[in-house]
């Protein structure tokens, strides 16, 4: 029997770990499933332009970014929730930064992946409930974590959004300053497959998320798990025994339409980010699985 290719993208952080382990035990391979795994450094922007152009059949997705994607004509569903709990978004400026809080009214460009990516959106709604507003002239597209840090330590760029645990090191090496948290009223990360995948390959994606929300639930308890973060992604003891800890995986097919709702009200709110929306008309397609 031929195995079945899942062509799957994700971001290079933590959160992707159960994957990686999966994959490295042959749970994938043992069920005829070849799974292709894609790390995107650019984030949820460059993964629904891969969804988009047939270049993945899946990509873990931040929520507010799938959604936003919805409304620009990403031709997709949402599979299952892959993290429940809430994404603590890092606020961070440059060492040579003269700003000291996101608060502060001083003139700042902010450094973002890509366009509709998870670090432009959450500087945007976040804007948006302090009362601001960000000039289009205010957003610099960097593509890539590391290019934001070099953007900030030369101060091209002085407010930057991502993930808090990941862009540590780079606050204890002082290449940049946390100045502040922000953490929406979603899910962190959706599993999305293209309509084509899920017409011609629903029996290998339903195994697969059988396997990943096995997975995943080794992942909380096994005793191991805290010395693998330590090792592979360089997090201090005690980051990842928090992050653990305050994270929540689903493990079944559930989806909660209260956490998509919120995202879809928050992006409308940002009209530029989610402009074309109709929220109400792709809701039943959203959540229908598989």
């Amino acid at each position: 029997m031929q195995n079945t290719i899942l062509k799957i993208g994700g971001v290079p952080e933590h959160f992707n770990l159960p994957w990686q382990l999966a994959i490295e035990k042959n749970s994938f391979s043992k069920e005829q499933i070849d799974l292709q795994w894609e790390y995107f450094p650019g984030g949820t922007g460059a993964m629904t332009k891969a969804l988009q152009e047939g270049e993945l059949d899946l990509a873990i997705l931040l929520t507010e970014g799938f959604v936003a994607s919805m409304g620009k004509g990403l031709n997709a569903k949402v599979v299952k929730e892959y993290i429940t709990s809430p994404l603590t978004w890092g606020i961070f400026t440059g060492r040579e930064s003269d700003i000291n809080s996101i608060y502060d009214r001083k003139t700042k460009k902010y450094a973002i992946s890509r366009l509709g990516s998870g670090s432009h959106l959450m500087a945007m709604i976040h804007a948006q409930q302090r009362g601001e507003r960000i000039k289009a002239s205010e957003l610099i597209e960097v593509k890539s974590l590391d290019a934001a840090i070099k953007s900030l330590k030369q101060n091209e760029t002085q407010i930057f959004y991502w993930e808090k645990y990941t862009t540590t090191p780079f606050v204890v090496s002082g290449d940049v300053r946390m100045i502040g948290e922000f953490s929406a009223p979603w899910s962190s990360f959706l599993i999305v497959a293209t309509e084509k995948a899920l017409q011609e390959k629903t029996a290998a994606i339903h195994k697969c998320m059988e396997i990943i929300n096995e997975q995943s639930q080794d992942f909380i308890i096994n005793k191991n798990t805290v010395s693998e973060l330590i090792e592979r992604f360089k997090m201090k003891p005690k980051d990842a025994q928090d992050w653990l800890g305050s994270t929540v995986w689903n493990t079944d097919f559930s989806i909660r339409k209260l956490s998509l709702l919120n995202a879809e009200n928050a992006l409308n709110k940002i009209n530029d980010a989610n402009a074309h929306l109709d929220f109400n008309q792709s809701l039943s397609k959203l959540v229908e699985g598989i």
